[in-house]
């Protein structure tokens, strides 16, 4: 009973796929490297309080840029702000 519930999910996954959210994998990517870890300031917060939307700042040291995020939490936006991050050092 409880494989016919989960089914679908459990196709859905995809070994080796990367499960880890932008802030873990931007985390572990830093300290792989021995670099700073990034900081992360809530620059913004707009709206209702039953819907709101966070802005978030992201601050990497040896990249010397700050990078913007926004998501319905402050978690969802330093993740947001995460990804652009690590979209800038896979190319290089």
């Amino acid at each position: 009973i409880v494989q016919h519930w989960y089914q679908a999910q459990l196709k859905q996954i995809q070994p080796g796929d990367n499960q880890k959210d932008p802030k873990t994998r931007l985390q572990e990517y830093l300290q792989g490297k021995r670099l700073p870890l990034p900081t992360y300031n809530v620059v913004e917060i707009k709206g209702e309080a039953h819907c709101q939307t966070f802005t978030v700042e992201c601050y990497v040291k040896n990249i010397d840029r700050t990078f913007m995020g926004s998501g319905a939490s402050r978690r969802k936006a330093e993740q947001a702000a995460a990804e652009k991050i690590l979209q800038l050092l896979e190319m290089k």
